[in-house]
Protein backbone atom coordinates (compact mmCIF):
# COMPACT_ATOMS: atom_id res chain seq x y z
CA UNK A 1 0.00 0.00 0.00
CA UNK A 2 1.27 3.44 -0.92
CA UNK A 3 -0.38 6.56 0.48
CA UNK A 4 0.55 10.15 -0.35
CA UNK A 5 -0.57 13.03 1.89
CA UNK A 6 -0.70 16.53 0.44
CA UNK A 7 -0.96 19.30 3.05
CA UNK A 8 -0.83 23.09 2.50
CA UNK A 9 1.20 25.79 4.17
CA UNK A 10 -0.76 28.10 6.42
CA UNK A 11 -0.58 31.65 7.68
CA UNK A 12 -2.04 32.16 11.15
CA UNK A 13 -3.21 35.24 13.06
CA UNK A 14 -3.68 37.44 9.96
CA UNK A 15 -3.01 40.54 11.99
CA UNK A 16 -5.80 40.94 14.58
CA UNK A 17 -6.90 37.28 14.60
CA UNK A 18 -4.32 36.20 17.17
CA UNK A 19 -4.52 32.45 17.85
CA UNK A 20 -7.84 32.08 16.02
CA UNK A 21 -7.52 33.05 12.31
CA UNK A 22 -5.75 30.89 9.72
CA UNK A 23 -5.40 30.88 5.94
CA UNK A 24 -4.41 27.94 3.72
CA UNK A 25 -1.85 28.72 1.01
CA UNK A 26 -1.18 26.81 -2.19
CA UNK A 27 2.28 25.65 -1.19
CA UNK A 28 2.13 22.00 -0.20
CA UNK A 29 4.29 19.41 1.47
CA UNK A 30 3.89 15.83 0.28
CA UNK A 31 4.57 12.79 2.42
CA UNK A 32 4.42 9.24 1.03
CA UNK A 33 3.91 6.20 3.25
CA UNK A 34 4.79 2.90 1.54
CA UNK A 35 4.25 -0.44 3.29
CA UNK A 36 6.33 -2.21 0.62
CA UNK A 37 9.34 0.05 1.00
CA UNK A 38 12.24 -0.54 3.37
CA UNK A 39 11.38 0.94 6.79
CA UNK A 40 12.99 4.32 7.32
CA UNK A 41 12.50 8.04 6.82
CA UNK A 42 13.85 10.22 4.00
CA UNK A 43 13.37 13.93 3.25
CA UNK A 44 13.89 16.16 0.24
CA UNK A 45 13.38 19.89 -0.20
CA UNK A 46 13.19 22.57 2.49
CA UNK A 47 15.16 21.65 5.61
CA UNK A 48 15.91 18.14 4.36
CA UNK A 49 19.32 18.05 6.03
CA UNK A 50 17.92 19.28 9.36
CA UNK A 51 14.98 16.96 9.88
CA UNK A 52 15.47 13.75 11.87
CA UNK A 53 15.36 10.41 10.11
CA UNK A 54 15.12 8.24 13.23
CA UNK A 55 11.35 8.40 13.65
CA UNK A 56 11.34 11.43 15.96
CA UNK A 57 10.12 13.84 13.25
CA UNK A 58 6.62 15.33 13.61
CA UNK A 59 5.09 13.20 10.85
CA UNK A 60 6.31 9.94 12.39
CA UNK A 61 5.25 11.00 15.88
CA UNK A 62 1.79 11.95 14.59
CA UNK A 63 1.40 8.55 12.92
CA UNK A 64 2.46 6.77 16.11
CA UNK A 65 0.13 8.86 18.28
CA UNK A 66 -2.85 8.26 15.98
CA UNK A 67 -2.19 4.50 15.87
CA UNK A 68 -1.98 4.39 19.65
CA UNK A 69 -5.31 6.20 19.95
CA UNK A 70 -6.93 3.65 17.65
CA UNK A 71 -5.47 0.77 19.64
CA UNK A 72 -7.10 2.04 22.84
CA UNK A 73 -10.47 1.13 21.36
CA UNK A 74 -9.33 -1.66 19.02
CA UNK A 75 -6.43 -3.50 20.72
CA UNK A 76 -6.20 -5.98 17.87
CA UNK A 77 -5.10 -3.29 15.41
CA UNK A 78 -1.44 -2.94 14.51
CA UNK A 79 0.29 -0.85 11.88
CA UNK A 80 2.49 -2.67 9.34
CA UNK A 81 6.10 -1.57 8.82
CA UNK A 82 6.49 1.21 6.28
CA UNK A 83 8.91 3.60 4.68
CA UNK A 84 8.28 7.34 4.83
CA UNK A 85 9.40 9.81 2.19
CA UNK A 86 8.68 13.53 2.37
CA UNK A 87 9.07 16.39 -0.10
CA UNK A 88 9.04 19.67 1.82
CA UNK A 89 8.16 22.93 0.13
CA UNK A 90 7.16 24.89 3.24
CA UNK A 91 10.15 26.77 4.73
CA UNK A 92 10.97 25.80 8.31
CA UNK A 93 10.55 28.25 11.20
CA UNK A 94 9.27 31.03 8.97
CA UNK A 95 5.70 31.36 10.26
CA UNK A 96 4.12 29.23 7.52
CA UNK A 97 2.86 26.27 9.53
CA UNK A 98 5.48 23.66 8.63
CA UNK A 99 5.01 21.79 11.94
CA UNK A 100 1.22 21.80 11.67
CA UNK A 101 1.44 20.53 8.10
CA UNK A 102 3.58 17.65 9.35
CA UNK A 103 1.18 16.84 12.19
CA UNK A 104 -1.84 16.90 9.87
CA UNK A 105 -0.01 14.76 7.29
CA UNK A 106 0.91 12.11 9.86
CA UNK A 107 -2.55 11.96 11.39
CA UNK A 108 -4.24 11.70 7.99
CA UNK A 109 -1.80 9.01 6.82
CA UNK A 110 -2.44 6.94 9.95
CA UNK A 111 -6.19 7.09 9.38
CA UNK A 112 -5.83 5.92 5.79
CA UNK A 113 -3.30 3.24 6.74
CA UNK A 114 -5.50 1.63 9.36
CA UNK A 115 -8.69 1.84 7.35
CA UNK A 116 -12.02 3.52 8.14
CA UNK A 117 -13.79 2.83 11.40
CA UNK A 118 -15.66 6.13 11.50
CA UNK A 119 -13.13 8.60 12.95
CA UNK A 120 -10.89 9.30 9.98
CA UNK A 121 -12.79 12.42 8.92
CA UNK A 122 -11.17 15.85 8.71
CA UNK A 123 -12.53 17.11 12.07
CA UNK A 124 -10.80 14.23 13.83
CA UNK A 125 -7.63 14.70 11.81
CA UNK A 126 -7.64 18.35 12.82
CA UNK A 127 -8.32 17.63 16.48
CA UNK A 128 -5.56 15.04 16.81
CA UNK A 129 -3.03 17.16 14.91
CA UNK A 130 -3.86 20.29 16.92
CA UNK A 131 -3.47 18.39 20.19
CA UNK A 132 -0.10 16.99 19.13
CA UNK A 133 1.34 20.18 17.65
CA UNK A 134 -0.38 22.71 19.89
CA UNK A 135 -1.45 25.29 17.30
CA UNK A 136 -5.07 24.83 16.18
CA UNK A 137 -4.99 28.13 14.26
CA UNK A 138 -2.47 26.50 11.89
CA UNK A 139 -3.85 22.96 11.99
CA UNK A 140 -7.36 24.09 11.00
CA UNK A 141 -6.55 25.62 7.58
CA UNK A 142 -4.07 22.79 6.94
CA UNK A 143 -6.91 20.29 7.43
CA UNK A 144 -9.85 22.21 5.93
CA UNK A 145 -8.38 24.78 3.53
CA UNK A 146 -9.66 28.31 2.97
CA UNK A 147 -10.03 30.79 5.82
CA UNK A 148 -10.67 29.28 9.23
CA UNK A 149 -11.67 30.76 12.57
CA UNK A 150 -11.21 28.86 15.84
CA UNK A 151 -13.93 29.50 18.44
CA UNK A 152 -14.69 27.40 21.54
CA UNK A 153 -12.49 24.64 20.16
CA UNK A 154 -14.51 24.38 16.96
CA UNK A 155 -13.52 25.31 13.40
CA UNK A 156 -15.53 27.68 11.25
CA UNK A 157 -14.42 27.60 7.62
CA UNK A 158 -15.10 30.40 5.12
CA UNK A 159 -14.38 30.80 1.42
CA UNK A 160 -12.02 33.59 0.45
CA UNK A 161 -12.95 35.90 -2.40
CA UNK A 162 -11.15 35.22 -5.70
CA UNK A 163 -9.78 38.79 -5.68
CA UNK A 164 -7.63 37.94 -2.65
CA UNK A 165 -4.12 37.17 -3.93
CA UNK A 166 -1.56 36.46 -1.21
CA UNK A 167 2.15 37.09 -1.59
CA UNK A 168 4.45 35.65 1.06
CA UNK A 169 7.71 37.47 1.77
CA UNK A 170 10.26 35.17 3.39
CA UNK A 171 13.48 36.57 4.89
CA UNK A 172 16.12 34.05 3.86
CA UNK A 173 18.50 34.43 6.81
CA UNK A 174 16.04 34.92 9.68
CA UNK A 175 14.10 32.29 11.58
CA UNK A 176 11.65 32.39 14.44
CA UNK A 177 10.94 29.73 17.04
CA UNK A 178 7.21 29.79 17.75
CA UNK A 179 7.79 28.66 21.33
CA UNK A 180 10.34 31.38 21.99
CA UNK A 181 8.20 34.02 20.25
CA UNK A 182 5.21 33.12 22.42
CA UNK A 183 7.23 33.45 25.63
CA UNK A 184 7.81 37.11 24.79
CA UNK A 185 4.09 37.93 24.76
CA UNK A 186 2.43 39.37 27.88
CA UNK A 187 -0.10 37.31 29.82
CA UNK A 188 -2.41 40.34 30.12
CA UNK A 189 -3.31 43.07 27.65
CA UNK A 190 -5.03 46.42 27.86
CA UNK A 191 -8.79 46.43 27.44
CA UNK A 192 -8.48 49.09 24.72
CA UNK A 193 -6.11 46.83 22.77
CA UNK A 194 -8.44 43.85 23.06
CA UNK A 195 -11.34 45.96 21.77
CA UNK A 196 -9.16 47.20 18.91
CA UNK A 197 -8.37 43.64 17.82
CA UNK A 198 -11.96 42.45 18.06
CA UNK A 199 -13.12 45.28 15.78
CA UNK A 200 -10.31 44.84 13.27
CA UNK A 201 -10.72 41.06 13.27
CA UNK A 202 -14.35 41.39 12.25
CA UNK A 203 -13.36 43.76 9.45
CA UNK A 204 -10.60 41.41 8.30
CA UNK A 205 -13.04 38.52 7.87
CA UNK A 206 -15.36 40.83 5.90
CA UNK A 207 -12.49 42.01 3.70
CA UNK A 208 -11.16 38.51 2.97
CA UNK A 209 -14.56 37.09 2.07
CA UNK A 210 -15.66 40.12 0.00
CA UNK A 211 -12.36 40.85 -1.75
CA UNK A 212 -12.24 44.45 -0.50
CA UNK A 213 -8.50 45.31 -0.52
CA UNK A 214 -9.07 48.82 0.83
CA UNK A 215 -10.84 47.37 3.83
CA UNK A 216 -8.13 44.72 4.16
CA UNK A 217 -5.48 47.44 4.33
CA UNK A 218 -7.30 48.98 7.30
CA UNK A 219 -8.22 45.74 9.04
CA UNK A 220 -4.89 43.88 9.13
CA UNK A 221 -3.72 45.81 12.17
CA UNK A 222 -2.90 44.35 15.54
CA UNK A 223 -2.04 45.51 19.04
CA UNK A 224 -1.49 42.17 20.76
CA UNK A 225 1.49 40.44 19.19
CA UNK A 226 3.01 41.87 16.01
CA UNK A 227 5.14 44.71 17.39
CA UNK A 228 6.49 42.56 20.21
CA UNK A 229 7.55 39.85 17.80
CA UNK A 230 9.03 42.29 15.30
CA UNK A 231 11.08 44.10 17.92
CA UNK A 232 13.81 41.48 17.57
CA UNK A 233 13.87 41.69 13.76
CA UNK A 234 13.94 45.43 12.93
CA UNK A 235 14.58 44.85 9.23
CA UNK A 236 11.36 42.84 8.98
CA UNK A 237 9.47 45.49 10.95
CA UNK A 238 10.67 48.20 8.58
CA UNK A 239 9.62 46.12 5.57
CA UNK A 240 6.12 45.71 7.01
CA UNK A 241 5.84 49.44 7.68
CA UNK A 242 7.07 50.21 4.16
CA UNK A 243 4.45 47.91 2.63
CA UNK A 244 1.68 49.60 4.57
CA UNK A 245 2.92 53.06 3.63
CA UNK A 246 2.71 51.88 0.01
CA UNK A 247 -0.97 51.01 0.59
CA UNK A 248 -0.30 47.25 0.47
CA UNK A 249 -2.35 45.16 2.93
CA UNK A 250 0.17 43.18 4.97
CA UNK A 251 0.74 41.47 8.31
CA UNK A 252 3.10 39.10 10.07
CA UNK A 253 2.59 35.49 9.04
CA UNK A 254 2.12 33.39 12.16
CA UNK A 255 4.87 34.20 14.63
CA UNK A 256 7.06 35.44 11.77
CA UNK A 257 9.47 36.33 10.47
CA UNK A 258 7.69 35.95 7.12
CA UNK A 259 5.22 38.62 6.06
CA UNK A 260 1.90 38.01 4.32
CA UNK A 261 0.89 40.68 1.81
CA UNK A 262 -1.98 40.94 -0.67
CA UNK A 263 -1.80 42.29 -4.20
CA UNK A 264 -4.56 43.53 -6.48
CA UNK A 265 -5.00 44.72 -10.03
CA UNK A 266 -2.65 47.66 -10.45
CA UNK A 267 -1.48 47.22 -6.84
CA UNK A 268 1.55 44.91 -6.95
CA UNK A 269 3.51 43.95 -3.87
CA UNK A 270 6.94 45.60 -4.22
CA UNK A 271 9.98 43.38 -3.85
CA UNK A 272 11.58 44.12 -0.45
CA UNK A 273 15.11 43.81 -1.81
CA UNK A 274 18.07 41.47 -1.29
CA UNK A 275 17.72 38.71 1.26
CA UNK A 276 14.03 38.12 0.66
CA UNK A 277 12.21 35.34 -1.18
CA UNK A 278 8.93 36.45 -2.75
CA UNK A 279 6.25 33.76 -3.19
CA UNK A 280 3.00 34.71 -4.97
CA UNK A 281 0.58 32.04 -3.76
CA UNK A 282 -3.10 31.38 -4.24
CA UNK A 283 -5.41 30.67 -1.34
CA UNK A 284 -5.87 26.90 -1.23
CA UNK A 285 -9.56 26.07 -0.96
CA UNK A 286 -8.92 22.44 0.01
CA UNK A 287 -6.93 21.20 2.95
CA UNK A 288 -5.25 17.87 3.57
CA UNK A 289 -5.72 15.11 1.03
CA UNK A 290 -4.56 11.51 1.11
CA UNK A 291 -4.17 9.78 -2.24
CA UNK A 292 -3.90 6.01 -2.60
CA UNK A 293 -1.33 5.17 -5.27
CA UNK A 294 -0.57 1.96 -7.09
Amino acid sequence: MRLRAVVPATSANLGPGFDCFGLALDLCNEVTLDTEARPGVRWDGEGAQELPTDGTDVVSRAIAAAVERRRRHHPEISAPPFGLYGVNRIPLERGLGSSSAAAVAGTALAAALLGPVGWEDLPTTFAYAAELEGHPDNAAPAAFGGLTVIADGGVHRLDVHRAIRPVVLVPQDVRTSTTRARRELPARVLLADAIYNVAHGALAVRALTSGDLDLLLVSLRDRLHERIRLSSVPAVEETLDRLRRSQVPACVSGSGPSLLAFEGDGRPVPHPGPGWQVLPLAVRATGAEVIREG
